[in-house]
């Protein structure tokens, strides 16, 4: 082997496999082994004598003593801010951090002699999380050259407690923080230019305790005096899961400590298909019922952006057309959707800033709509804003739809 082919499988020998494999060759071929031994030499590496095939690649490769080596910039024991998300991690111990106890993402740049590229750069994206016998376990792969691996979460890691990447915070959560500080502003904007409600008219919040309907019903209570709404909490049992009567206990204390009040309804679900459909058309026909008793003009939801995104996608593969394809209306009354042009990040990133405690459904993930929450998150990657731009699709397709419908009536 000549020396520029020789350099050449050098520079291609990366993985453990590979070192094996040029070893075993060298120590059939004596050509090939002088060849490394002059080679490791130019170097400055002396190697001992009797060395192995193997031994003798890793000399020349020096992975002998870099294969100890991290140059992750990430590290625990010193205070940084993430690159990615732009969390403020505080000094912590001695363990060197190879990703950010906020949003879990590193950087590909280990030098280490195994299955990574060394290098890379690439950033390192959270592809799924898993519980592993009791561990959660994290699975990337680099946005550059596509390796992909997985690791242990440690124990201080904000790991989300439905195990759903797409509630990780993203590469853009510097900016919903600020968004998230102009929020109630915003709130009161939307209710105005919607013409949602009316000032003094009841509004019944929908209120399930995780943290979307949670952060609706903190803002429409900070913000009262603005909106003017007389506002009645509604939390629903649905009685799919053993916890959901601890949750509805846990919003109505809530909406008592805000002096709100509250009420509260059990679904009674029989067993069969499409019991995701049957929960929605109960939790519909419940709130209703609720309204009409307690004299509300409008039921107030905590649908935001991504809720539309999805609903749009989720429909599209349904086969809907352009009526269907418009997905939820800021105010089709009675319903109404304060938080629908808002982003899920932005919302989070408010409860987290005013410190609020929610609940978290696991069953989201392996429901049809955490599926889909999951391929929206792929779509993500794939095009950055897809969710906006999917709610957006719905918002021209509403405006086209109303204004068909104006034109249908005049010429009626």
């Amino acid at each position: 082997m000549d020396r520029s082919a020789l350099l050449s499988r050098l520079d291609r020998t990366r993985s453990r496999g590979q070192v094996k494999a040029l070893g075993a060759d060298a120590d059939q071929d004596p050509l090939l082994y002088a060849a490394l031994v002059a080679l490791a030499g130019e170097q400055g590496v002396e190697p001992g004598p009797e060395l192995t095939g193997k031994a003798l690649v890793r000399c020349v490769l020096r992975r002998v003593e870099a294969a100890q080596i991290r140059r992750n910039p990430i590290r625990r024991d010193e205070a940084f801010t993430c690159t990615t998300c732009g969390a403020a991690v505080d000094r912590g111990g001695a363990r060197v951090r190879d990703h950010c106890p906020t949003c879990l993402r590193s950087l590909h740049v280990d030098v280490v002699p195994g299955d990574r590229a060394a290098d890379c750069g690439g950033l390192l994206q959270p592809t799924r999380l898993e519980l592993l016998s009791g561990q959660v376990v994290i699975h990337y792969r680099c946005e550059k050259c596509g390796h992909e691996h997985r690791v242990r979460a440690h124990d201080d890691d904000q790991v989300p407690p439905d195990l759903a990447v797409a509630s990780l915070p993203g590469p853009d959560s510097a900016r919903h923080a600020g968004l998230a500080r102009t929020l109630p502003r915003r709130l009161i904007e939307a209710i105005r230019a919607g013409g949602l409600w009316a000032p003094e008219d009841r509004v019944l919040i929908a209120v399930s305790g995780g943290v979307d309907s949670t952060v609706l019903l903190e803002l429409l209570w900070r913000t009262q005096a603005a909106h003017g709404a007389d506002l009645v909490v509604m939390s629903l049992d649905h009685g799919l899961r053993t916890e959901s009567r601890d949750e509805v206990q846990q919003v109505l204390r809530h909406a008592r400590r805000l002096g709100l009040p509250a009420h509260t309804a059990t679904l009674e679900l029989a067993a069969g298909p499409s019991k995701q459909d049957r929960a929605r058309q109960a939790r519909r026909a419940a709130l209703l019922a609720q309204a009409q008793a307690v004299g509300a003009v409008r039921i107030a939801t905590a649908h935001h952006q991504d809720d539309q995104a999805e609903t749009v996608l989720q429909r599209l593969l349904a086969g809907a057309g352009s009526r269907g394809l418009a997905g939820m209306r800021a105010l089709a009354p009675p319903w109404c959707r304060p938080l629908l042009s808002e982003r899920r990040e932005t919302l989070l990133a408010w409860a987290r800033a005013e410190g609020l405690d929610w609940v978290e459904d696991p069953s989201n993930p392996t429901s049809q709509r955490g599926q889909i929450r999951t391929l929206l998150a792929g779509l993500g990657q794939l095009r950055e804003g897809a969710n906006r731009g999917l709610a957006r699709s719905a918002l021209l397709l509403a405006e086209e739809d109303e204004f068909m419908e104006r034109a249908l009536d005049r010429v009626w």
